[in-house]
């Protein structure tokens, strides 16, 4: 099970350094990706994925997971099913990228991302999303149990960060690290804390509860 609240790290200096980034407030520096690749509709230019790695504290998929695409493996969690997964053309089809004004947006048409439509194994109203190793944000309105998880949108890989998505009209209300594939601890969603920090913006991230009776906030 995934560690809950804001301790954890063991000691590890590398832990504390974003969090007191976070507690310092907002930094505008991006960095990390290739220059803009062009507008969309009118909307600001979409920057290329980040390529230089910058999170080293991922966490890879629970090993019972492992046989998940197969549906005629005995181990398979979800018997008689496929848990699909994305290729990496696919995957850039979901990424998603904070502009300079902080709101969330395709990078496929630079539109405004919206989870009120979406709908997540624990809440409406909410997407799921995962992390990788350099910053990028993968991000889904769909989650169907058996179907398409986490696992789908990672391709199966470690992640830097992993569960939901609160967004109205581009706007990140909150973050919760609810994921049964990944159940990340606070040292990987201290990443999230740190990417959402760079960008700009900073809403409060929650743990696998989320903002329910129980739940407590990791970053607020």
């Amino acid at each position: 099970m995934a560690r809950r609240g804001r301790g954890g790290g063991g000691g590890n200096p590398g832990l504390f350094r974003p969090i007191l980034q976070w507690l310092r407030g907002p930094s505008r520096s991006r960095g990390g990706g290739a220059p803009p690749r062009g507008h969309h509709g009118g909307g600001p230019a979409t920057p290329r994925p980040h390529t230089t790695p910058r999170y080293h504290r991922q966490k890879p998929m629970l090993d019972k997971y492992r046989h998940e695409t197969d549906p005629r493996h005995p181990a398979n969690p979800f018997p008689g099913r496929s848990v699909r997964r994305l290729s990496p053309q696919e995957r850039e089809a979901h990424r998603v990228f904070i502009d300079g004004n902080g709101r969330l947006r395709r990078a496929r048409d630079g539109s405004l991302y919206d989870t009120q439509s979406g709908r997540s194994a624990w809440g409406g109203q909410r997407a799921i999303f995962v992390m990788d190793g350099r910053g990028n944000i993968y991000a889904s309105n769909h989650h169907a149990p058996g179907q398409f998880h986490h696992s789908s949108l990672a391709g199966g890989h470690p992640v830097a960060a992993a569960g939901e998505l609160s967004v109205t009209n581009g706007r990140i209300n909150y973050a919760t690290a609810a994921s049964g594939h990944y159940q990340p601890g606070p040292e990987h969603m201290s990443n999230l804390a740190h990417e959402f920090s760079r960008n700009g913006v900073r809403p409060p991230i929650w743990d696998f509860q989320g903002p329910r009776p129980g739940g407590r906030p990791m970053f607020a």
